[in-house]
């Protein structure tokens, strides 16, 4: 779709030079990272971006930054993957180390008792946090064959959980312990933690599924295909978002909600309204649920990863993984539904 009106403006950044904003070990950060642009397509994206909102730089010194997400207990958590560990912030203490030796945990998620659940490359599989602070490994074969390396997980309300299984993970020696892949390709699956059940999912549209987002009411699932990252040079592998109906555990009905380019999509998060916003190499770009583009969020990285949405009493905001960089970008609290 082309837009028919686009207007840029250049907004002023709000960098904190001092405290929680700059961990140590990454002083004169601020300066490295250009103020955030805004692109609007649509007069809808002021409703979800305010002209005047503030960006600042959480840090700098993650070597790939992915995963981010939210704790109850104000931290954001995000994976450091080339640095195998994972890496927390807050607003009072800053950077710090959440976890060592990761096993290249990639993305996280909450599942219905509040555990922190993760996609590890490392594994090949599917984690999980206990409450004693270990991790347990709940899936990490389909049929008798080792997964590759699971990228992205969420989980639905009945706590299922849906992941990506893509080779990016055991095929980077930067990214994993290496190994074979053993399932013939790159899919989508359904486990169920109660039962121990595992489902491939019939994605056949989807090449190399990353990031998955479900929409407010888990009706929609949407899926970045990520096909490019095999061979950039080849602009014919996919790189777009689809999206699929979920019908009793299943997916039905895919279909192409979006290009992404320059780049190609990553991560991706849906909003409380509804909207969809991907990652990619110029930053964040945003849909409306009709697949309409809205707007973007321009940051000066190498390349955006993943984002989240995450709220304190007074302020909600985007958290934003970009190669070595972690950011947060104000939104209105309707896009983190307060």
């Amino acid at each position: 779709m082309k837009p028919t009106r686009k207007k840029h403006f250049l907004r002023p950044s709000s960098w904190l030079l001092g405290g929680a904003l700059l961990a140590a070990g990454s002083a004169g950060a601020a300066d490295a990272v250009a103020p955030v642009r805004q692109v609007v397509i649509d007069p809808a994206f002021s409703q979800l971006v305010a002209p005047q909102a503030r960006v600042e730089l959480l840090t700098d010194q993650a070597k790939w930054a992915e995963g981010p997400l939210c704790l109850a207990d104000g931290r954001l958590i995000w994976s450091d993957i080339k640095a195998n560990k994972v890496s927390s912030w807050q607003a009072k203490g800053g950077v710090s180390t959440w976890l060592e030796k990761a096993d290249f945990q990639n993305g996280h998620t909450l599942d219905g008792q509040g555990r922190v659940v993760a996609a590890s490359h490392g594994k090949r599989g599917i984690v999980r946090q206990e409450p004693n602070g270990e991790w347990h490994t709940l899936v990490d074969t389909y049929q008798g064959k080792r997964l590759n390396s699971p990228n992205d997980v969420v989980a639905d309300k009945s706590g299922a959980l849906w992941f990506s299984d893509p080779t990016f993970g055991v095929l980077s020696k930067s990214e994993g312990y290496g190994g074979k892949p053993e399932q013939g390709g790159e899919f989508i699956y359904r486990y169920v933690p109660d039962t121990g059940e595992i489902t491939r999912l019939d994605t056949s549209e989807v090449h190399s599924p990353n990031g998955l987002a479900f929409s407010p009411d888990q009706q929609l699932l949407y899926v970045a295909d990520s096909q490019m990252a095999h061979d950039f040079t080849n602009k014919k592998l996919a790189h777009r978002i689809m999206v699929y109906q979920v019908r009793d555990g299943r997916l039905i009905n895919g279909k192409v909600f979006a290009d992404i380019e320059p780049g190609i999509p990553d991560g991706i998060a849906v909003d409380a309204l509804g909207n969809l916003w991907s990652s990619s190499k110029e930053g964040i770009q945003v849909f409306s649920a009709a697949g309409k583009p809205l707007g973007k969020l321009l940051v000066s990285a190498a390349d955006t990863s993943n984002l989240t949405f995450c709220s304190s009493e007074q302020t909600s905001w985007a958290y934003i993984t970009a190669a070595n960089k972690v950011l947060r970008v104000e939104v209105t609290k309707s896009v983190a539904g307060q």
